[in-house]
């Protein structure tokens, strides 16, 4: 593979740079509040209070202030696609983010909204007492959002943190066009970079709050009782802070040694850790540090950290620096071309997106990627690249293809709405890839994937296997 070692860094978890581990992350806007009575830390994408670089900063910042500290965190109901999956999967992780808030001193407040209107105005009237506002920085789908509509007319200090990747998303200033520009800068950056901020405790805020808190009882009928798509039931992955500790637990005991050859052919080298990194139930900075600590293998280190941290901080960059990572204007130039001079090429067949998102297509290996999306909310990485490609051929038009896959991910995908999906839905279109010969239909110079190359790569009846245990779960549940 074309990445490089990371074992060398593996001093750094013991011996880290002497470096500020908020330096290129903190950006402040607005004027604090002198007579406020707390610091307000507002848990959007790192809905975790372990090993949270925006938690840690708030909580410095408090103390240094001699003031409270307060995480408020909530889910609205008006987010595109919302559903009973991705609702249940959040609220899961309350009750282990309410544990961990008696252990660090902070005081921790859910709020679940059930109507849009009921959502209204509570954030700011919490930050209108607070002393300044921290928060996540997360560069796309509704964090994103969120954020901008409120930093218009906050009424104080607001101090975004970057804390998504081992590098702050600034170090680059500029798109990296490929992973090989990324990791060579990369790499020279880590032994300085490769920080993360001590542990402090804080003083919890004891005061009243004019909203009524959830406490993390029966996630999916929390759920069920706010304006949301009652449709799509919970999936059988359970989220919060503590089943992501256990997956990361799980994956380097029984899934790490062997990554570098088997991560493409079978399920159990999936780490199955991007919903929980979505969520931010974990962060990388821990994942990466369990990973350089295990007995594994060199090169299965060093394959799992070139797509955790490497391909990973790629897609970041890119969401970061182009506004318009949801589309297909963000492609090089020769996919564009391509593109463009195959566009009137005959699909045979063309499917309807109401056919693909069923899985009623004549692709048995397909719709088994499909069918393990819908039930399971998660789909193997190889089959995920060969589920884009073909939606690619199946689809009228490459921007009906793209609108397709993001909006499956968007509706299904426990880690859609996501940096990585947006690069990944992108690279099937060529981003951060290359022209490939010879030239076919439809796909010009686009890389090729086939369900034939597929079958004979993949493990399939494990994943087979996998997916009927879902569905069979998901049909008990509908039952109930």
């Amino acid at each position: 593979m074309p990445g490089k070692p990371f074992l060398p860094y593996r001093r750094l978890l013991d011996h880290p740079p002497p470096a500020d581990p908020f330096a290129l992350r903190v950006t402040r806007s607005g004027i604090e509040n002198p007579r406020g009575e707390f610091v307000l830390y507002w848990a959007q994408s790192a809905r975790r209070l372990g090993r949270n670089l925006a938690l840690e900063h708030a909580i410095r910042t408090a103390n240094e202030a001699r003031l409270p500290v307060l995480v408020y965190e909530s889910i609205r109901p008006d987010y595109p696609g919302a559903n009973d999956r991705i609702h249940t999967f959040v609220l899961e992780g309350v009750r282990d983010n309410a544990a961990e808030a008696e252990r660090r001193g902070v005081r921790y407040a859910f709020f679940l909204p059930r109507t849009r209107d009921e959502a209204r105005g509570t954030l700011r009237r919490l930050a209108a007492r607070a002393r300044l506002v921290v928060t996540d920085e997360y560069p796309t789908f509704v964090v994103q959002s969120h954020t901008a509509s409120f930093l218009t007319g906050s009424p104080v200090a607001v101090d975004l943190v970057d804390g998504n990747g081992i590098l702050p998303m600034r170090f680059f200033e500029k798109e990296q066009y490929s992973a090989k520009f990324l990791r060579d800068r990369a790499h020279r950056a880590f032994p300085d970079w490769w920080v993360f901020p001590k542990e402090e405790s804080a003083t919890p805020f004891g005061g009243e709050l004019d909203f009524e808190e959830y406490d993390g009882s029966d996630p999916t009928g929390a759920a069920r009782a706010c304006d949301i798509d009652h449709s799509l039931i919970s999936a059988p992955l359970h989220g919060g802070r503590r089943a992501a500790l256990d997956r990361l637990s799980s994956f380097i005991g029984s899934g790490l040694i062997g990554y570098a050859e088997g991560r493409n052919k079978f399920p159990k080298h999936v780490s199955g850790l991007s919903p929980f990194l979505h969520f931010g139930f974990i962060g990388i900075h821990e994942i990466a540090e369990a990973v350089l600590r295990s007995e594994a293998p060199a090169e299965d280190i060093d394959s799992f950290l070139e797509e955790a941290i490497i391909r990973r901080e790629l897609s970041f960059n890119l969401c970061f620096f182009r506004p318009d990572h949801d589309s297909l204007s963000v492609l090089p130039d020769w996919a564009k071309k391509t593109i463009d001079a195959h566009r009137r090429d005959r699909r045979k067949p063309e499917f309807s997106y109401e056919q693909m998102e069923a899985a009623q297509t004549y692709d048995e290996v397909w719709n088994l990627s499909q069918r393990q999306l819908l039930a399971c909310g998660t789909m193997h990485g190889y089959l995920r690249m060969l589920w884009g490609k073909k939606i690619i051929e199946w689809s009228a038009t490459p921007e009906e293809a793209h609108s397709t896959m993001v909006s499956l991910h968007e509706r299904y995908a426990l880690d859609g709405r996501d940096p990585n999906t947006h690069a990944g839905v992108l690279w099937c279109f060529g981003k951060h890839d290359r022209p490939w010969f010879p030239e076919r239909p439809i796909f010009g110079t686009l890389r090729y994937m086939s369900s034939d190359s597929t079958v004979r790569k993949v493990r399939l009846g494990e994943i087979e296997r996998i997916v009927t245990e879902c569905e069979a779960t998901a049909r008990s549940r509908a039952e109930s």
